[in-house]
């Protein structure tokens, strides 16, 4: 009998290739002010904030742009953008890029109506209101952002980095469209890449799985792992891009549901001391935190193996879990991953830091293992 469960996906997906085409068609239905949200450079200089744009523009809407997120956004840039929404008076907004500027657009059109200011819903303040409709636009495949409750922003003055989690952060619609991943980075496609993967892996092992949930994972783990290696091969791959824009957003819905776990736990603090990308980071900690999870979880660490491509025996599932971790391992070495976390910038003097920042995320709360200071000591020592 299973306990008391809850599925429920907020967004509307419109998916494939040329989607994109639809934003404008969809806008209608939210008003004529649109504030659009992203980063600095990447999408400036590759010219798809000019081709969004332009569809916009070309059906009337006006354009109120924020194209100031930094990777890793800041509660001070959020609250800026956040601002100029109200001071605008915006109909909607639009996050198009990787998970910081979804995210920072998460936040933007969830809280312009709110009472409190940012640093109140930060420290774990309630929304009581919707904000404005949201439409995401992912062009990586990897954070799932385009999907999930829950923003993650930065503290820059006391660096603490940690989500904002509620229900009416969830976008309306997300469009997502392979064709715009065509031009990401191979450093990009491949650490993000490897964050929708630990993602998947992460939601299919949580406390919180059930089995709607594992459906998702395990077909996004599939996807990815058939993938990535392929998109790291050939970055003009549109069918495996693809693949890797469907898993990850299938990571995405699965982690929005059953969260994640210490990999995700540890990554948040490890990002604000190193700077590295959270996807490589996600990497790295991978397997030695499989390896402390496989005492509890060895039975799905198999299902994963299988869903990996390799061939199991029944009844051998510890094995089998250990022969997906090598796989992993083989993996990530062929896609050129780090394989230690001092590679990242971090020293064993970080780790107490880390460590006490870590015990209190949410994340580690649903690692399918208790996780003790002296654990996450000894995963962070066979990371180095």
């Amino acid at each position: 009998m299973y306990m008391i469960q809850n599925f429920q996906l907020k967004t509307r997906i419109i998916f494939g290739s040329q989607s994109l085409r639809e934003l404008p068609v969809e806008g209608m239905y939210f008003g004529p002010k649109v504030m659009v949200v992203s980063g600095k450079q990447a999408l400036i200089n590759n010219g798809m904030i000019q081709k969004v744009e332009t569809l916009l523009r070309g059906s009337g809407f006006q354009i109120i742009p924020f194209y100031e997120v930094e990777p890793e956004p800041s509660l001070e840039t959020v609250a800026r953008g956040m601002q100029a929404a109200r001071d605008s008076d915006v109909d909607w907004v639009v996050g198009i890029g990787g998970g910081s500027a979804m995210d920072a657009a998460k936040v933007i059109a969830g809280l312009i109506r709110s009472d409190h200011d940012l640093p109140y819903y930060f420290q774990g303040g309630r929304l009581l209101q919707p904000g404005v409709p949201l439409v995401t636009i992912p062009t990586t495949a990897g954070s799932g952002a385009e999907v999930t409750l829950n923003a993650v922003l930065t503290d820059r003055e006391t660096k603490v980095k940690k989500s904002i989690r509620d229900p009416l952060l969830a976008a309306t619609l997300t469009i997502v469209d392979p064709e715009l991943t065509l031009t990401l980075p191979t450093a990009v496609t491949v650490n993000s890449g490897m964050d929708a993967l630990v993602q998947a892996i992460e939601a299919y092992t949580s406390k919180g799985a059930t089995p709607l949930t594992d459906v998702y994972a395990l077909s996004a783990i599939e996807r990815i792992a058939n993938n990535i290696y392929k998109v790291h091969q050939d970055g003009q791959d549109l069918q495996a891009r693809t693949e890797m824009a469907m898993g990850s957003l299938m990571a995405g819905i699965a982690l929005s549901v059953a969260r994640l776990g210490a990999v995700h736990g540890m990554a948040h603090s490890i990002g604000v001391i190193g700077g590295k990308s959270h996807g490589l980071i996600c990497a790295v900690l991978l397997v030695p935190v499989m390896r402390f999870n496989l005492a509890v979880s060895y039975e799905k660490y198999s299902e994963i193996a299988r869903a990996l491509g390799l061939k199991i025996i029944a009844g051998d599932a510890i094995d089998a879990g250990a022969a997906g971790m090598k796989f992993i391992m083989t993996l990530e070495r062929k896609l050129g991953i780090f394989e230690h976390i001092t590679d990242l910038g971090i020293t064993e003097a970080d780790f107490p830091a880390i460590i006490t920042e870590s015990l209190n995320s949410g994340s580690m709360k649903a690692n399918p293992r208790e996780v003790k200071a002296e654990d996450l000591m000894n995963i962070l020592h066979e990371s180095t």
